[in-house]
């Protein structure tokens, strides 16, 4: 695989208001969009995160916060603490990629067939790189 551009950079934060505001303030991110996710995990127990969304150029800044129970980014706040959660690359088919990948030795923590797959991106550092499914 050969990685030619970015679609998303994602921040796991503690307070997305004290964010938002501060990266708005310091360095014009913005205008934000906000919206709120929920569901259960595979245990049946509730989660709820909250998203905030701009666009730097064609790359797209999501920051996320935990709001309640246990998600990927909510692991990676209590074991790295605040910062670069992943790294998004569009790729034509994520299933094609996502088995190359895997044959390469690629450790996959999620995927959503046709959609989008995360994977250790290998190294120190708990680095997560998403492949997206570029629409057509």
């Amino acid at each position: 695989m050969k990685v030619t551009s970015v679609c998303q950079i994602s921040y796991a934060v503690n307070d997305i208001d004290k964010t938002t505001e501060a990266w708005s303030r310091l360095y014009g991110f913005g205008p934000w969009t906000f919206d709120e996710m929920s569901g259960t995990d595979a245990k049946g127990r509730p989660w709820k995160i909250r998203l905030a969304f701009a666009y730097l150029g064609p790359v797209e800044i999501e920051i996320v916060q935990c709001i309640e129970g246990r998600i990927f980014q909510s692991k990676f706040l209590d074991t790295w603490g605040e910062g670069v959660h992943h790294i998004a690359f569009p790729v034509a088919n994520v299933d094609t990629e996502v088995e190359k990948l895997k044959k390469q030795g690629a450790g996959l923590l999620g995927h959503i067939s046709g959609c989008f797959a995360y994977l250790d991106a290998g190294g120190p550092g708990g680095a997560i790189f998403e492949l997206v499914q570029k629409e057509a």
